[in-house]
């Protein structure tokens, strides 16, 4: 497959997540996005773990700077139960140790998110701030910065919105999408209560619609401002999306719209 714009855009600054490439080998998925953006954001989960040795040596043959997008552990960060919070602190750590080896620039977690509504909880938010301690102190001993992402849904977490957890000197992830379905973008951009570390671009139809990861320019997020935030912060950013349609679709609008920045002027 060609891509027409591929010069161009393989000299922005925004990298492809390689949950747009799920079917494929974590190898053909990388190669994939080595002929559209400088950089990777590997979802270290299924098909993709780093904990698979073959996937760990195609990450360190592809040669891509990276990110890496921890295993979901939306529960158990949570959890009171001390069993349960050992065992997703230790998932990480695995993954962490991995991607500090192979040179991943970022590591990204989530908080909590549930699937249904339930109250604000402070034994919750107190538990999540101490997995965010136990996670930079990880993030000391390999080296590999963390961040964690903002989440979707307005009553199914504790991290929707600027303050609401305090990270413990973790950076912050602010995922567009997410942010667009909580009504909070303007908020985070203007008043994010943590170091912007890391941006994920995706778009949706904002509050009341689903987190379908659909391409940018197709719902109610305005690039331009979270972009020129995130260049300003010194944040790196990512397209997560969900197939390499939707990728090509966003980076076409983002050329097209003069989003792309050269590396050579950052």
């Amino acid at each position: 497959m060609s891509y027409t714009w591929a010069s161009v855009v393989h000299h922005s600054d925004i990298g492809v997540s390689t949950g747009a490439f799920s079917e494929l080998s974590l190898a053909d998925a990388l190669l994939r996005i080595a002929a559209l953006a400088p950089a990777a954001e590997v979802f270290s989960y299924g098909r993709h773990s780093l904990l698979e040795q073959g996937n760990a040596l195609a990450v360190a043959a592809v040669g891509l700077p990276f990110s890496v997008h921890g295993p979901f552990t939306h529960a158990e960060f949570a959890t009171t139960s001390g069993a349960k919070h050992r065992a997703a602190l230790d998932l990480h750590r695995r993954h962490m140790a991995v991607a500090a080896e192979l040179g991943a620039f970022l590591y990204i977690v989530h908080p909590d998110l549930y699937h249904r509504p339930r109250p604000w909880n402070p034994k919750v938010a107190a538990a999540l701030e101490r997995s965010f301690d136990e996670l930079r102190g990880l993030q000391d001993l390999y080296g590999l910065e963390v961040a964690v992402e903002n989440m979707p849904i307005a009553h199914q977490s504790h991290f929707t919105r600027p303050g609401d957890l305090d990270l413990r000197g973790l950076g912050l992830v602010l995922d567009t999408g997410h942010a667009a379905l909580t009504g909070t973008l303007a908020e985070w951009l203007s008043e994010p209560q943590a170091s912007l570390r890391h941006v994920h671009l995706h778009d949706n139809g904002g509050r009341g619609h689903g987190d379908h990861h659909q391409p940018v320019g197709s719902g109610v997020v305005d690039v331009g401002p979270v972009l020129a935030a995130a260049r300003a912060a010194g944040a790196t950013i990512a397209l997560e999306l969900t197939n390499e349609a939707d990728v090509v679709a966003s980076l076409a609008y983002l050329r097209a719209h003069d989003h792309l920045l050269p590396l050579a002027s950052r």
